[in-house]
This record gives C-alpha cells, sequence and structure tokens, in this order.
C-alpha cells in the first residue's frame, strides 16, 4: 500500500533569508549543506552592482524585504550579505538587525556579525582575507575585522561587483585563497554570499592546515546556533568538525 511520500524539511523550522538579488548561490547552497528538519524562504532585495552606493540603496530596502519574510513566520532571520552588513561598521549592523528584528519578531543574524563569532570560534585573530569585491569595499571590510580586534595580515580580490561574483568558478577561488594566504595568518577568511567558497573548503584546509571560513558557512552555522541546533560536518572545515 501507497503511503505519503513526506518531504523531512517541510513540517520543520522555517529560516528565513534576506538575500541580494543578484545573489544565486547562497540558496542552493544551504538546501545541500543543512540537516534534515530545516527549510529556507529567501526574499530579495535589489542590488545591481556591488558598490558603496549601490549597497546603501539596498539596506533602504531591508524593512520591506522583512515584512515579506515575516510571512512565512521564522524562527530566525538571517541577512545574508556580507559587504551589505559590514558598510557601515558595527553600528549600522546593529541598526539593520533591531530593524529587521523588530518587524519579524524573531531573532536575527547577520552575515558580518556571524563570521566575527565563527573565526572567534575557531581561534582565528590574524586573518588572511580573500574576496571578490572592488578595493573600496576591501578596505571597508579590513577597517570592520580591526574594529573587532582582529589584525589583517593580508587582502586579496578580484575587482568584482554585481552578477560577475557568482560566475567565479571554485578552481578561481582556490588561486585566489593561496594567494591571500601567509605564514603569519592563523586563519582565511573568503567573503561574500555569492561566492562559491563552501565547494573550496575542505580542499584548501587539508593544504594550508590552517581554518578557512566563508561567508556561507559562518551565517549557516549562526542560523543554526540560533535555533539551539549544533550541526558536526567533518567535511565543513573546521568551523563545523568542531
Amino acid at each position: 500500500m501507497a503511503e505519503i511520500a513526506r518531504n523531512p524539511n517541510l513540517g520543520g523550522v522555517r529560516i528565513g533569508l534576506i538575500i541580494p538579488s543578484v545573489n544565486a548561490t547562497i540558496e542552493p547552497e544551504f538546501a545541500r549543506l543543512a540537516p534534515e528538519g530545516f527549510s529556507f524562504h529567501a526574499a530579495r532585495v535589489m542590488l545591481r552592482e556591488t558598490t558603496p552606493d549601490d549597497l546603501r540603496a539596498m539596506n533602504a530596502e531591508l524593512s520591506s524585504a522583512a515584512r515579506l519574510i515575516a510571512s512565512v513566520n521564522p524562527r530566525v532571520v538571517g541577512y545574508a550579505c556580507t559587504s551589505g552588513s559590514f558598510l557601515d561598521g558595527a553600528e549600522g549592523l546593529a541598526r539593520q538587525m533591531a530593524e529587521i528584528g523588530g518587524i519579524t519578531g524573531c531573532p536575527v543574524v547577520a552575515t558580518s556579525a556571524a563570521m566575527i563569532d565563527a573565526l572567534r570560534a575557531v581561534g582565528v585573530r590574524r586573518i588572511a582575507l580573500a574576496t571578490p569585491y572592488l578595493d573600496v569595499l576591501n578596505e571597508i571590510e579590513k577597517q570592520y575585522f580591526e574594529s573587532h580586534g582582529f589584525t589583517v595580515v593580508s587582502v586579496r580580490g578580484l575587482g568584482l561587483s554585481g552578477a560577475a561574483i557568482r560566475e567565479v568558478p571554485p578552481e578561481a577561488i582556490c588561486r585566489l585563497v593561496r594567494s591571500a594566504d601567509r605564514p603569519d595568518a592563523d586563519g582565511i577568511f573568503v567573503s561574500c554570499t555569492d561566492f562559491r567558497a563552501v565547494e573550496t573548503v575542505a580542499l584548501l584546509e587539508a593544504e594550508l592546515g590552517k581554518p578557512v571560513v566563508t561567508s556561507n558557512l559562518a551565517t549557516l552555522w549562526e542560523l543554526l546556533r540560533a535555533c539551539g541546533h549544533a550541526t558536526r560536518r567533518d567535511d565543513l572545515g573546521r568551523l563545523f568538525a568542531s
């Protein structure tokens, strides 16, 4: 006798995401990586180019996206844009999280806060920073890390913006990370939620012998923690192995 073919990810924990409109990476990555019992539901905010002006215009629409994502009654909401959440420093990030939380009525995780927690969790204090960004954003991100007590020993960016970021293959990201690494870096952060860096982490950690944390891994790790769930995955690097 046939039975109902239940989807294990429906009827469980709903997680809301607010993501830039161009992002084509984070949703398939989270769907693949998350444990059973979690579903992800995204609202998008318009972003054409990854520049300070366009990011600030995107951030001005966060309240509209928060009202939309509140409709699914999420357990937690993630603002999953690295540059959009570090752009105006810790104070700007706190305002964003308070705005989203006030509308959705649930805990809020932002990528730029999650990356700080994740790097501290794996014992990284001296960072090699690898990004797809323009130099202006690399400098802002460096300052953001330094304002939280980290030392950024090197920065390497690809000078990309907008939809071009999602088209970078993992092989090119590996080359970027290798070029960013320095002997005095005790870990590497690979920035941007639309960058296919998750696929490179196991390889790079084995090769370089130090933690490699990405925007999407840090965001997912923090979202699951906010739901009271700890996931151990040895294939996702030291962050999820701890």
